[in-house]
């Protein structure tokens, strides 16, 4: 298996929250165009590829010109993120929201991210991150209209190129208080619905911390089902979704990440996606790959038929006893 480290560059550079609208950065200071976000990247040495958006304009409108930077860095695009959700147009939802006008325009938006990416170095994955999807109110949606437009509209987009790899993104909420796709199952539970091959999930750790589950678990039945085709990686304190560096909070349940994403043979991309508000971008997402790979390195230090006996023996204290050893030698 041979994982490959990435970082989601919309929120490096500048960030802000609903109390520092302004952002907590010195744009001064702190790199957030496009070309320096990738050198900046370049430099943690660390990092084989950048989650990337298609700007309206500018050198991420134009995929000749990202190629060209990417390449210059030895980095590859892994995967894209349409901006169905930061836009006031999308408030009501986008490819499942109730106004036929709002469906169509994210769909040529998507339609547009599929071209974008099938021109991209290594066509990479289309990451449907359907955050405005949902609802916040009892008796405000109808749920089987929403459910099924958004198998229609899904399954539409994968037949539109099917050499681009749509990943469907789970997440219990925000910024809708529950969002359509909520979990990883939900998530499977779609892509049985559209049935078709290049329709996946991407697991975020944060995502599934947040949602109170396992994401060892979540990775071995998408696995099951052939649909583990993007990682996203990061930390909080299961109450919300904190976007914190990776292993700042949890060991064992990333050395178990890893031990699973072996025992599946997963070899794509594990995308850092953290938001550091007060840190330095750049070296937060060096931190979260260094500590990524130990923990990949542990699984061999601890030896993966070790660790299959420990979970066939099913014996916390066991597993205590094996954790704590690999750690503190």
């Amino acid at each position: 298996m041979a994982v490959k480290y990435s970082a989601i560059i919309g929120s490096l550079g500048q960030t802000s929250d609903r109390f520092m609208r302004m952002g907590y950065k010195d744009p001064a200071v702190d790199k957030v165009e496009f070309p320096d976000v990738i050198k900046e990247l370049e430099k943690t040495k660390c990092i084989q590829g950048a989650d990337l958006y298609q700007a309206p304009e500018g050198p991420l409108s134009d995929p000749d010109t990202v190629n060209e930077i990417l390449k210059a860095s030895g980095l590859v695009c892994s995967s894209v993120l349409p901006q169905v959700f930061g836009d006031r147009r999308w408030q009501h939802g986008s490819i499942s929201a109730a106004d036929p006008d709002t469906r169509k325009a994210a769909m040529e938006l998507i339609r547009k991210n599929i071209d974008f990416n099938a021109k991209l170095i290594g066509s990479p994955s289309v990451n449907l991150w359907l955050g405005q999807d949902g609802f916040d109110y009892p008796l405000q949606t109808d749920y089987a209209k929403q459910w099924d437009w958004l198998i229609k509209n899904v399954r539409e987009l994968a037949d539109y190129n099917p050499d681009v790899r749509l990943t469907l993104e789970g997440k219990i909420r925000e910024p809708r208080n529950r969002c359509l796709v909520d979990t990883t199952m939900t998530a499977l539970l779609l892509c049985m619905e559209v049935d078709r091959p290049n329709v996946g999930v991407a697991i975020d750790t944060g995502h599934v911390f947040q949602a109170q589950q396992n994401v060892a678990q979540n990775i071995e039945v998408a696995a099951r089902y052939q649909k583990l085709f993007m990682i996203h990686a990061n930390d909080n304190y299961n109450l919300w979704d904190d976007d914190m560096i990776v292993g700042s909070l949890r060991i064992t349940e990333y050395i178990e990440m890893f031990y699973s994403l072996r025992k599946c043979g997963y070899d794509g991309f594990i995308s850092v996606d953290i938001f550091p508000y007060r840190e330095d971008s750049y070296e937060a997402t060096r931190q979260s790959v260094l500590n990524m790979k130990k923990y990949d390195e542990l699984i061999d230090a601890i030896g993966f038929e070790k660790l299959g006996d420990v979970i066939r023996n099913g014996d916390p204290c066991e597993m205590t006893d094996v954790i704590r050893k690999s750690l503190y030698r």
